[in-house]
């Protein structure tokens, strides 16, 4: 019964910290993806012009920018598989449980 608790408690600790973090890598990848999207934008518009410009906007757009997104994504697949993890536990503890007290009152209906 406490041990279902404080896997209660610990998952809402762990669910919340994992929320700041999603929050926090969403506000820094946005922060360092908008600029670099703009400076894009810029050089597509004509203010970098030639070879080197081409390259440029081809590397971001094949290379910087979806490694960018892929980063994101790592980090909100990370959080699913701990949510993944905890809810297995937690299942594994209610199951438990549940065959724990069954057999207490197959023992207390003998020994009655």
């Amino acid at each position: 019964m406490i041990l279902g608790f404080l896997l209660k408690l610990a998952r809402l600790v762990v669910q919340g910290v994992l929320n700041t973090i999603k929050n926090q890598v969403n506000m820094v990848l946005s922060a360092v993806t908008q600029p670099l999207q703009a400076i894009v934008s810029q050089v597509t518009n004509g203010a970098w012009k030639g070879d080197g410009a081409v390259r440029f906007v081809e590397e971001m757009q094949t290379q910087v920018l979806p490694a960018l997104q892929n980063l994101g994504m790592g980090f909100t697949n990370t959080g699913s598989m701990i949510t993944r993890a905890m809810d297995t536990i937690y299942r594994a503890d209610t199951t438990a449980s549940r065959i724990a007290n069954g057999l207490g009152d197959l023992f207390g209906g003998i020994f009655h």
